[in-house]
């Protein structure tokens, strides 16, 4: 039905922790995508479009061209410790790390559309790592923002095997497309 709304279980989060304290990728070159999911309260999308208003001489209103994004997630997480993603924003800003030392490699994978082979259509991009709190009068939540580093690559990602790919895969003979994944078949 066109009215069928996705949720926000569909969109699925995951980050490059390859490099964090304790993971072991399977082999050398290999990269590990752990998913943003349990810990996280909330990862908000603002894609920040940034626009350039034009007038013609023969019109009396202005139009607005999009001209570039300046993307970012806002989050929220609990500071569980032994989550290799949320360990690792932890570590950038206890350390205090600035630079390419703060940047994340992120997917972010639209589970609700129609997987091919396993693979969702995908976004990947560099993100900045800007940690704004660390508090709470319980279980400690560390906030902030996750900032766009230049352009993102669209794709296809498999949440099941953590893989991405630049192209889209082809169903083998007789396979029919998967249906979305709900986020806690994949914690």
């Amino acid at each position: 039905s066109i009215e069928t709304t996705a949720q926000r279980a569909d969109i699925l989060h995951f980050m490059d922790v390859t490099d964090a304290e304790g993971v072991a990728p399977e082999a050398e070159g290999d990269t590990v995508w752990c998913q943003m999911g349990v810990g996280w309260q909330t990862m908000t999308e603002s894609p920040s479009a940034q626009t350039k208003p034009r007038k013609f001489i023969n019109e009396k209103s202005e139009r607005k061209n999009i001209t570039r994004y300046s993307p970012s997630f806002a989050f929220e997480a609990l500071l569980m410790f032994l989550n290799p993603a949320i360990r690792k924003v932890y570590d950038i800003y206890t350390k205090r790390k600035t630079g390419t030392a703060a940047v994340v490699p992120m997917v972010t994978v639209d589970a609700f559309d129609t997987a091919v082979g396993g693979y969702y259509p995908a976004r990947k991009g560099k993100y900045a790592v800007e940690v704004s709190s660390c508090d709470d009068d319980d279980d400690m939540i560390i906030k902030g923002n996750f900032n766009g580093q230049g352009d993102e690559d669209i794709g296809w990602f498999d949440p099941a095997n953590g893989k991405w790919s630049d192209t889209k895969p082809t169903a083998q003979p007789g396979e029919q497309a998967d249906t979305p994944v709900p986020e806690s078949e994949n914690e």
